[in-house]
């Protein structure tokens, strides 16, 4: 645990399908892990530090535009304000950009729409088409320098099926917090 000597990540070569796999097979370990997560001795600031640190580590070695996965297979929540800026990066109207992109998102989420297609309509050969307006949402994602991230593990485990990136640092953070799986044997 702590600063060790640098890590050389063994990053594998993305392919959304063994990456699903994968993530998949690790669901148990990535459950148990979250709970040795929740149960840890390390501050919310310490364990944000461990992770913010492997991110930029991770994140490196692996070229987003290569993937755009989170593209293909998420449906990013848009405020008002993204909705006004992107209708007036692409000239049209807010209601004209509304009917043609957007629905309404689940009742009870903070931002009020989410996009109707998958893949992004913006999504240009693993591009984003409107890169510099894009939504909050999408310039967060996948949310590992976001603080707190004890609280939003659920979340992470979650995003181990379709971002190569989170995958990563998860299992780079397990043998750096000393974390072991024992699977539990089937009957």
């Amino acid at each position: 645990m702590g600063n060790c000597s640098p890590v050389v990540f063994p990053i594998m070569p993305f392919d959304p399908i063994k990456l699903r796999v994968l993530a998949e097979q690790k669901e148990d370990e990535n459950i148990a892990f979250r709970m040795f997560l929740k149960n840890s001795d390390l501050s919310v600031e310490e364990m944000d530090e461990q992770v913010f640190e492997l991110t930029k580590r991770v994140w490196a070695q692996i070229d987003c535009t290569t993937c755009a996965n989170c593209c293909k297979e998420s449906s990013p929540p848009l405020s008002e304000e993204d909705v006004e800026r992107l209708a007036k990066r692409l000239g049209i109207e807010r209601q004209v950009f509304i009917d043609t992109y957007l629905e309404k998102a689940e009742r009870g989420d903070d931002d009020p729409w989410t996009m109707r297609a998958l893949p992004c309509p913006f999504l240009q050969d693993n591009r984003c088409s409107v890169y510099e307006d894009r939504p909050a949402a999408c310039k967060d994602y996948p949310y590992l320098y976001k603080p707190q991230f004890v609280f939003r593990t659920m979340g992470m485990v979650g995003r181990t099926t379709t971002c190569p990136i989170v995958f990563e640092v998860l299992e780079a953070l397990k043998p750096r917090l000393g974390f072991r799986y024992r699977a539990r044997r089937k009957r």
